[in-house]
């Protein structure tokens, strides 16, 4: 069994997509302002071409494109949450202590979910291909929880983003929810008919065939969202926003203090009578 038309057509469209967006950073100069997503569109595209060469060279199906193509699949997981890091870092740059905290919990959930994955693999035969859908779909849901959390501190309160660093992040983010939902239903559904589908090979093609296309369909429209975002030329980068001296903050923490105990008592005054 081969790959459909439309599967050819959604693969040929991803990589002239990545191609375009590569063509696009290059001349807008993104890379300068954002590296690690600049060499992810090329890592995608370069992992496309290798993913195509494998495929007719071993099949679709065979063994040996499943390694090649769960090693490939796992180096594009691993750059997704490179950039999500990066973006973490461009929206809290200026605020050391946040970015401090911020990027110990990245790795953290990293760690954690990284055992997760092999914990639950260990179960299954396909331990590698269980191992990577897991991890990707833990890490898909914190990315998109942190993106989400920092475009809406973005909104409220304004952050280090320009117009082009918040097309990738909600670009990314919309990406990180399509893979969170296919990998849950995959896993779901996998666990549920597991013992039936050994016996029909056939089965096992179409359901990840539908989930390849899933993918595909909503990465498309987010390579189309960023080759959007790069129509023109980016504007200036914002500047670092000057925090105050630390001396600034010991003078104001006695009077916060303060009017923090005076609404103390005020409240509890209230509460007595």
């Amino acid at each position: 069994m081969g790959l459909s038309i439309s599967s050819y057509l959604l693969w040929l469209v991803s990589s002239v997509l990545e191609l375009s967006l590569c063509v696009l950073i290059l001349h807008r100069r993104a890379q300068y302002r954002l590296p690690v997503f600049s060499a992810y569109i090329l890592l995608q595209l370069l992992t496309g071409c290798a993913g195509w060469f494998f495929f007719r060279r071993l099949g679709f199906w065979s063994h040996s494109f499943y390694y090649v193509s769960t090693a490939l699949s796992g180096a594009a997981m691993l750059a997704e949450w490179l950039v999500t890091v990066e973006l973490c870092y461009r929206g809290f740059r200026a605020y050391r202590g946040i970015w401090a905290l911020a990027w110990r919990l990245l790795l953290f959930l990293f760690v954690l979910f990284l055992l997760h994955a092999a914990y639950d693999a260990s179960k299954v035969p396909q331990k590698a291909g269980t191992m990577l859908v897991v991890l990707q779909r833990d890490l898909a849901m914190a990315s998109a929880t942190i993106l989400v959390v920092i475009l809406l501190i973005e909104r409220g309160y304004g952050s280090q983003f320009d117009g082009f660093a918040r097309q990738i992040a909600t670009g990314l983010c919309v990406y990180m929810i399509a893979v969170l939902l296919s990998n849950t239903l995959l896993i779901q559904w996998y666990a549920a008919h597991w013992p039936s589908l050994t016996n029909y090979p056939s089965s096992v093609q179409h359901l990840e065939m539908l989930w390849n296309g899933a993918r595909f369909i909503v990465l498309n429209m987010v390579l189309g969202l960023w080759c959007y975002a790069l129509r023109k030329p980016l504007p200036a980068p914002k500047p670092v926003p000057e925090v105050l001296p630390p001396e600034t903050y010991g003078e104001l923490s006695p009077a916060i203090n303060y009017r923090l105990r005076t609404l103390n008592a005020r409240l509890m005054d209230f509460l007595k009578t």
